[in-house]
């Protein structure tokens, strides 16, 4: 089973693994990594909070049980961010590729015509004007717009989110975190590390020009150029059609437009939190 990080919205932000909310939800799931959106939804005044997958590890002795540690966050700030960043990929979707630099032609001497000569010229019909090389390859050039399926996929992003919206958001990294560490105080600073991430992503987004055409083209030259901080926490995504595409390599940080709320952890509210543990006691 692959290691992921997952993403939930719900109610409270949990001080312990028995705080349970009201009502939760999941968002998203990802394999071994934590995509920018993730981290965007959560720059709203993330927080540290209890972890709700797990109250310890397996390797837990007795009563002596590590904690564990994931992150909270305000839904509605992050969403907030997460809708501007679409307005201005979806103004990057509807350019055009730039085209590369044609080369002028170079044109030959005339070479002085023969009376034979002039007289083809005055009846064939094969000497229509013709376009130069240099305007065929601009015509070329120039396709209807730069991705064609990202807009739908933002499309499908806003749709979803507005359909799971919630007081707070939890971002849980224990699986990726349990990977390289394994005792209580390097395991919070992974989670510390993270929070840190998030906090980098909003500021990112709010460094961005108003103005949505000047924003647009800073953002794709902190995609493709590493660029101060805070722009330096776009450097590595992609704003087109493969803006997930690291199992074929052609971007190795992932935006994270994949959703859906059946995650590996389905996690329970308070009610179903509190009925389960009755049940345990009961049959104990």
């Amino acid at each position: 089973m692959a290691n992921r990080s997952y993403l939930y919205s719900l109610t409270n932000r949990p001080t312990a693994y028995t705080d349970r909310p009201e009502t939760i939800s999941g968002i998203s799931e990802w394999n071994y990594d934590i995509p920018f959106m993730y981290r965007l939804l959560m720059s709203g005044d993330p927080q540290l909070c209890a972890s709700l997958i797990s109250d310890g590890l397996d390797s837990d002795e007795g009563d002596e049980k590590v904690r564990l540690y994931a992150i909270s966050g305000r839904f509605e700030p992050g969403f907030a961010r997460v809708k501007r960043l679409i307005d201005i990929m979806r103004y990057l979707a509807a350019q055009a590729p730039v085209p590369a630099p044609v080369a002028a032609p170079v044109v030959a001497a005339p070479k002085a015509a023969s009376f034979v000569d002039r007289l083809k010229g005055w009846f064939s019909p094969s000497a229509a004007p013709k376009a130069t090389p240099a305007a065929v390859a601009r015509a070329a050039a120039t396709p209807a717009t730069g991705s064609t399926q990202l807009p739908g996929w933002l499309d499908e992003t806003l749709a979803f989110l507005e359909a799971h919206r919630n007081e707070h958001l939890l971002l849980e990294t224990v699986e990726l975190d349990t990977m390289t560490e394994s005792e209580e105080a390097p395991l919070r600073a992974c989670v510390e590390k993270e929070l840190a991430r998030c906090q980098q992503a909003g500021a990112a987004l709010d460094a961005l020009p108003q103005d949505i055409v000047a924003a647009a083209q800073l953002l794709r030259e902190a995609g493709a150029k590493k660029q101060a901080a805070p722009l330096d926490a776009f450097f590595g995504l992609r704003f087109d059609d493969d803006c997930d595409s690291t199992r074929s390599r052609a971007t190795e940080y992932p935006l994270g437009l994949q959703w859906y709320d059946v995650l590996y952890f389905g996690l329970l509210n308070r009610a179903e939190f509190e009925a389960a543990t009755r049940g345990d006691a009961a049959a104990a």
